[in-house]
């Protein structure tokens, strides 16, 4: 009789089993399921502009890398030469006696400026920090590329910390501006500016400019992430600008050229406004008078520029450091 042939064992198809098993998709979650599930562990999806009041949030939990950022660029900046961070007072102090030479000896600005000096100090210092400021904070999207992509973070903390790098190293350039308003009393021709409590002001005056600064400057990098052509182009129209500022000279000498009107529009707009407010706090000049209407208007424009520039930054934010 033939024998009945034996069961295939269990065993020996398991492994074939399991192998279809490991084969098989996952169940795929919905588009709900996901949003649920990313709402509930805090995932923000890659690319995607967080929501502006989040976005601020987690701009303010990011204060002592936007201080570490500053205070480094700052510190090595000038490392790299012999003199290291003495020319952090020098070459500011070099940049005020060729501006008066040049502004207040060869090209006087006229008999409305009482002292000279001290006038062409304090613009051409004032001007400078902002447009360092935005200047580089133009740039600072395009140079921050690696940091950017490498890293997950708020990118208003780059034009940002470029703006708080430029105020750092500001502080000994205004040392050495109140220096030169001061000592230029020694000098021939110039009438002395007696110490006051209206010095003080020069601080909150400087407080408006930087907000605007960083204002424009988020702005503006947003702009040059965009067209990084535009780079070589701003520092032409910041120099007209610097001329249309009053930086040098007192913008009023162009009343009979230009007309009342055009002379309202450079003294209100921004950099003649707080030109005029750093002036006022340190100075004693008719062409630059202390009133609470520049103040406001120094108000108005830095909020302006603050809000929008910020604004308009935040939202291209999922868009930098793409390819």
């Amino acid at each position: 009789m033939t024998a009945a042939p034996e069961p295939i064992p269990v065993t020996g198809i398991t492994p074939v089993v399991a192998q279809a098993v490991k084969a098989a998709p996952p169940q795929q979650l919905t588009s709900d399921q996901a949003a649920e599930l990313a709402a509930k562990y805090g995932l923000r999806g890659m690319g995607v502009r967080p929501p502006l009041k989040k976005y601020v949030h987690a701009l303010n939990k990011r204060r002592d890398l936007i201080w570490e950022l500053a205070d480094s660029s700052a510190y090595a900046r000038n490392q790299g030469s012999y003199l290291g961070q003495a020319w952090s007072v020098l070459d500011p102090l070099l940049l005020a006696v060729f501006y008066v030479l040049v502004f207040g000896v060869l090209f006087r600005p006229g008999d409305s400026i009482h002292n000279v000096v001290g006038f062409i100090t304090v613009g051409i210092f004032s001007y400078t920090f902002f447009q360092n400021a935005v200047l580089g904070g133009a740039g600072s999207i395009l140079g921050q590329q690696d940091l950017i992509r490498s890293h997950q973070f708020p990118r208003a903390v780059v034009p940002i910390s470029i703006v708080i790098t430029e105020a750092i190293r500001f502080v000994p350039s205004m040392l050495v501006m109140v220096f030169v308003t001061w000592f230029a009393r020694f000098l021939p021709g110039m009438e002395p500016v007696p110490l006051s409590w209206r010095w003080l002001l020069a601080i909150p005056a400087f407080l408006l400019l930087a907000i605007f600064s960083t204002g424009m400057a988020m702005l503006f990098a947003r702009i040059c992430s965009r067209a990084p052509d535009l780079r070589s182009v701003l520092p032409f129209f910041f120099s007209l600008l610097m001329i249309a500022s009053g930086a040098m000279f007192p913008v009023s000498q162009w009343a009979n050229a230009f007309g009342r009107t055009i002379l309202m529009i450079l003294q209100w707009q921004p950099m003649g406004v707080y030109l005029n407010l750093m002036r006022s706090s340190l100075l004693r000049e008719e062409v630059a008078p202390l009133t609470w209407q520049m103040w406001v208007a120094g108000v108005i424009w830095a909020l302006l520029a603050g809000v929008i520039g910020f604004v308009y930054f935040w939202w291209a934010e999922a868009s930098y450091g793409r390819e």
